[in-house]
């Protein structure tokens, strides 16, 4: 896969410009095709706003460039997703300090789009809205297991934090979205049932 992007175009010359050696310039490309999309959907999964989350996925792999020879070969993927919590962190930390404004989301495209990328589009935008109300800590666990298919031992790792911990924030996460599905399911006027 070729690249024809600005920003990837941008990266490269960014590396020469830190004198990153040739071999550390491929794995940064490599890195890049192979992580980009699901850096992207895992910051938009953490809540960082449509209008933002490019950035933010670019500035997990500026963080990248700078650190590629501190960066064991083969660990880019873990250091690419552990870099984007910590931004997804921060960008909640701003927005938070924030004055309220217009929300710039408008709605829908007012393009036309067949059915089952509507069926897709309802389904994501649920699911975003779920794991909107999931702590932040156990979210990040909750989508990295679930959605980006990272595995547990990676999580704990990634996130710098004990196989338990990881573990008991994935149970705790699960607890809180079959909660939330089943909030979802009751019929209006209907209390969800509460379990002992």
């Amino acid at each position: 896969m070729g690249f024809d992007s600005a920003f990837a175009d941008s990266l490269a010359s960014g590396a020469q410009g830190l004198g990153v050696s040739a071999q550390d310039e491929a794995r940064l490309r490599k890195a890049f095709v192979q992580h980009y999309a699901g850096v992207w959907r895992f910051l938009r999964r953490l809540g960082v706003a449509s209008d933002r989350v490019d950035d933010a996925a670019q500035h997990a792999f500026l963080v990248a460039l700078e650190a590629l020879p501190r960066i064991v070969p083969g660990c880019e993927r873990a250091f690419l997703y552990a870099t984007a919590v910590r931004i997804a962190h921060g960008q909640r930390r701003r927005t938070e300090r924030e004055v309220a404004t217009v929300d710039v989301e408008l709605g829908p495209s007012p393009l036309p789009s067949p059915d089952e990328l509507t069926d897709q589009k309802r389904a994501r935008e649920l699911l975003d809205s779920l794991l909107q109300h999931i702590e932040l800590d156990a979210r990040a666990v909750f989508v990295l297991f679930e959605i980006e298919g990272f595995t547990v031992p990676e999580i704990a790792e990634l996130l710098r934090v004990p196989l338990g911990t990881a573990a008991s924030r994935l149970r705790r996460s699960r607890e809180q979205f079959q909660a939330l599905v089943e909030a979802c399911s009751q019929p209006a006027g209907r209390a969800p049932s509460r379990r002992p």
